[in-house]
């Protein structure tokens, strides 16, 4: 068993070790709370339990757990559990076994559980050290960001965000850029170009050239200004129905923190409580077992790159555009792959395989058919769904926060040089080669119409509709991008079955930094 295995929330039960039998399993209660554990590759592990302290559960009493897997066929966990100091149960100490319970291939629902026994390590109160328990900890199903109150969008935000135009527009705008030097016929950029999609700055060389970022044709400020007017589209949204937008991420998440957190804060008396905290709350990272995902990956890869991108002197040395580029194929694209959850069929609710790996796969990538416009597909790991996941707007808020540091560091390090102004109602720099060298940023659309919840449901006061010109386009835009993939000549002499023309796979997924 692979440590990570066993990171997730469970529902925790205790029983007291009664050997009389019982006509109700009240009496053998001894707790029941949550517990939530995540495990580094070497095994030590980190977590918390908390149980409600009143009925709405918005407040919590938690201890704090630490501990190591011992061994891991048959996997065993010791933990530690102590109360936090200034709280109520500060003087609680706790001790844990616990085992992987046996898998059995015949059952008809399978589901992590881990058992063993939970022992009072001193007194607290009159409770008296050396009291134990047995243990069943039941893992819960990953709770997806949609469905926590105060983490989910606003209706009116998601109606506007699952729409196809909305969707087509998302991956259009990234298909293209990241496929137009590979196109194998110059006749599908001249298609592309014609229909208004064209694309003056690629950000990355042509695979067959070695794929490397471009860091001086200003493609990372198309990158940066996209995604700004992405999220002013959504704040105009939200302000509009008087709500207050949702919060960037100030530092990337750590490790552990669990999916639902309740925050330390003074009660009755200067006593430490945990309170409901829906801003910190749905950014755990959901455990499958990819290196992008552990802790190991986070302390060792995405602390650094947020260090550089956070750093004065680093910043003062870039240009916008090189800024943009480097964040979007680094941290930009990890965090994608970091906090999404394997893609579901919004119909049935299955996970979507890839019938030739069996892998967990996506969206197939040119449907466009409507039943991928559901809001239930919000994706993280692709263009046509992760910005209806509400993790997009608070990783995306942290990419955006990259801007203004760099304009910081600018101005400190040259004062003056970089000049604010406005474009298309976001507040944006003049050009100033060689830190910002674009004077028109490629979007792809028309931004006429466009600028927020009010624009975005059919209101045309009887003229033709803009909006469906556009999803007519880019959809002509998809389909040359798919033509194009498809070779008129076979890849061998040979012939017979099994053997045609090769087909290029293209993707709309964000790749991670080590696949670049």
């Amino acid at each position: 068993m692979e440590p990570t295995e066993v990171t997730g929330t469970y529902t925790y039960r205790s029983f007291l070790n009664e050997p009389g039998i019982v006509d109700d399993f009240g009496k053998l209660r001894f707790a029941e709370a949550e517990l939530t554990l995540v495990a580094t590759l070497n095994g030590a592990i980190a977590g918390i339990v908390s149980w409600p302290t009143n009925e709405d559960d918005s407040e919590r009493a938690a201890m704090t757990l630490a501990g190591e897997l011992v061994a891991r066929e048959p996997a065993l966990i010791r933990l530690r559990g102590v109360g936090a100091e200034g709280s109520a149960i500060a003087a609680f100490e706790y001790v844990y076994e616990l085992m992987l319970a046996k898998y059995w291939p015949e059952t008809t629902g399978p589901r992590k559980c881990l058992v063993g026994s939970v022992m009072r390590a001193k007194d607290h109160g009159n409770a008296k050290a050396g009291a134990t328990a047995s243990v069943i900890a039941v893992q819960r199903d990953f709770l997806e960001p949609r469905d926590i109150p105060g983490v989910a969008l606003a209706p009116s935000t998601v109606a506007m965000l699952s729409s196809k135009w909305h969707r087509l527009w998302h991956a259009a705008w990234h298909t293209v850029r990241g496929q137009w030097p590979n196109f194998q016929k110059e006749a599908t950029r001249a298609a592309i170009g014609d229909l208004g999609w064209g694309v003056a700055r690629p950000p990355r060389k042509k695979r067959t050239e070695g794929n490397n970022l471009i860091l001086d044709n200003g493609a990372g400020e198309d990158f940066l200004f996209m995604h700004r007017w992405m999220i002013k589209m959504v704040h105009s949204d939200y302000e509009g129905h008087g709500l207050p937008p949702p919060a960037s991420w100030k530092r990337i998440p750590a490790a552990d923190v669990g999916q639902l957190v309740y925050s330390p804060s003074s009660g009755a008396g200067g006593q430490l409580v945990f309170k409901r905290d829906a801003v910190a709350s749905g950014n755990m990272v959901p455990s499958t077992g990819e290196w992008v995902k552990t802790p190991d990956y986070f302390s060792t890869v995405m602390r650094q790159w947020e260090a550089n991108y956070t750093s004065p002197s680093v910043l003062a040395s870039l240009s916008l555009g090189a800024l943009g580029n480097l964040l979007e194929f680094t941290i930009h694209n990890a965090m994608h792959n970091r906090w999404m959850t394997p893609a579901r069929d919004p119909e049935t609710g299955e996970l979507i395989i890839d019938p030739e790996t069996g892998d967990p796969d996506s969206r197939p990538t040119f449907d466009f058919s409507d039943k991928w416009d559901s809001p239930k597909y919000d994706f993280l790991g692709e263009f046509y769904s992760s910005h209806l996941n509400p993790v997009f707007w608070r990783l995306h808020g942290w990419v955006d926060d990259r801007i203004e540091d760099w304009f910081r560091a600018q101005e400190a390090s040259r004062p003056g040089v970089i000049k604010r102004r406005d474009l298309h109602g976001v507040e944006w720099f003049e050009v100033n080669a060689p830190w910002v060298t674009v004077g028109e940023p490629f979007v792809g659309v028309s931004l006429d119409g466009h600028g927020g919840g009010h624009g975005h449901g059919g209101h045309h006061h009887g003229g033709p509709d803009p909006q469906a010109a556009e999803i007519e386009t880019m959809l002509e835009v998809m389909a040359a991008i798919q033509s194009d993939a498809i070779p008129t000549t076979p890849l061998s002499l040979d012939t017979g079955p099994g053997v045609g023309s090769r087909r290029e796979r293209i993707s709309m997924r964000f790749e991670l930094p080590d696949e670049l």
